[in-house]
């Protein structure tokens, strides 16, 4: 059976689970790197591709458009005043000016993210919160222009490769991680229904057994972060070690009830 049946059957039919105790531990590893591949993909790799799409624009009008400027403790430098603004961003540089506190808030109340710059400060917007920072605050070795933030922007994107890689290497260890501890409350199951299971046979039900879990929190939960739509629900870490544990009881309850028939036909 190749995995992509087997995650069909580890979602839809429990009967199957002891078919999948006949998997060696590569193909058993394998399943729960797949897995772990898609959860990733979306829980990783689609938000940052969408974050990507969204500020392309604003990358291009940065290199393509943005005069040259300059910032340090000193104050503020920029060639000619720069204003850009989307649906729901909006950037405004002027050396020229002074933004009041009237203005800063009209902005931040029409706009998810604001970037303004005058002579004397600098104000940002993001995630809700609204941030100030004087010029004067700052170090007097500080400096920064377009010609710097340029060059930085091939290793921000080699950052943000290597974060990924090692996010997916974080939670891969975390998933198999989760996976044992599952296999504990398992041992009790074997007990209770007298299933005879070897401790490695538990942790591969264990195992598929998260598949349907994964698959909620990873499509549904973090699409509709996506999009913007947020899906609070309580004690979710319980419900979603107990649904493994639900499929790991029908799962031993299919294997009891099978071995009783292999039993009574030799009879």
């Amino acid at each position: 059976m190749n995995v992509f049946k087997e995650m069909v059957y580890a979602v839809g039919k429990p009967s199957a689970y002891l078919q999948f105790l006949k998997n060696k531990g590569g193909k058993v590893f394998g399943y729960g790197i797949l897995l772990m591949f898609f959860y990733y993909l979306f829980s990783a790799v689609l938000p940052v591709g969408v974050i990507g799409v969204q500020s392309k624009e604003v990358l291009h009008v940065f290199m393509e458009e943005l005069p040259d400027f300059e910032l340090t403790r000193d104050g503020f430098w920029i060639e000619e005043p720069f204003y850009y603004k989307t649906e729901k961003s909006y950037i405004g540089l002027d050396a020229e000016r002074y933004y009041s506190e009237e203005k800063i808030y009209q902005q931040a109340w029409r706009y998810d993210n604001i970037i303004m710059i005058d002579a004397e400060k600098l104000i940002v917007k993001q995630d809700g919160k609204i941030e100030t920072m004087y010029f004067d605050m700052i170090d007097s070795d500080y400096y920064l222009n377009k010609k710097l933030i340029m060059a930085l922007i091939p290793m921000l994107y080699l950052i943000i490769f290597i974060m990924l890689l090692l996010y997916f290497v974080w939670i891969t260890a975390l998933f198999f991680l989760g996976v044992l501890l599952v296999t504990l409350p398992g041992l009790i199951l074997n007990n209770l229904l007298k299933t005879n299971l070897k401790f490695g046979q538990i942790f591969v039900l264990a195992l598929y057994g998260r598949t349907l879990p994964l698959m909620f929190k990873g499509i549904v939960v973090r699409m509709c972060d996506m999009l913007l739509f947020r899906v609070n629900i309580p004690f979710f870490w319980v419900l979603n070690f107990g649904a493994t544990l639900i499929y790991m009881y029908l799962a031993m309850k299919k294997i009891e009830e099978q071995r009783y028939s292999s039993i009574s036909c030799t009879y």
